[in-house]
């Protein structure tokens, strides 16, 4: 309990709080700058796959930088940061294993 409370003191430092707007603020930014790739991404004339798989990948992104920095999980410990990222690789995962599945059945 004592190391929280010396975190929580520390990070209230008078000399820490600007440097910690401005990383705020960067990401807040890049979040943004994101969005709009989506935009574009979302109107660019490719594939669908190509366009799907651009999405997927820019909200994984803004979701990484949303939970590592507003989240906090930046400074927690590797057990708890794949407590809660580690779920995030069972979809992907599953859909390894389908399109395995998928791959087997069709072979003649």
């Amino acid at each position: 309990m004592e190391a929280h409370i010396r975190a929580d003191t520390r990070a209230q430092h008078p000399g820490e709080a600007p440097r910690a707007r401005r990383q705020v603020a960067a990401v807040f930014l890049a979040l943004v700058a994101m969005t709009g790739v989506e935009l574009a991404v979302a109107r660019a004339p490719a594939g669908r796959a190509a366009v799907m798989a651009g999405l997927v990948g820019l909200a994984v992104a803004k979701a990484a930088l949303v939970s590592l920095f507003f989240m906090h999980l930046r400074h927690e410990t590797p057990v708890l940061r794949w407590t809660v990222f580690g779920p995030l690789l069972a979809p992907a995962l599953y859909g390894l294993v389908l399109a395995a599945d998928a791959a087997w059945r069709a072979a003649p």
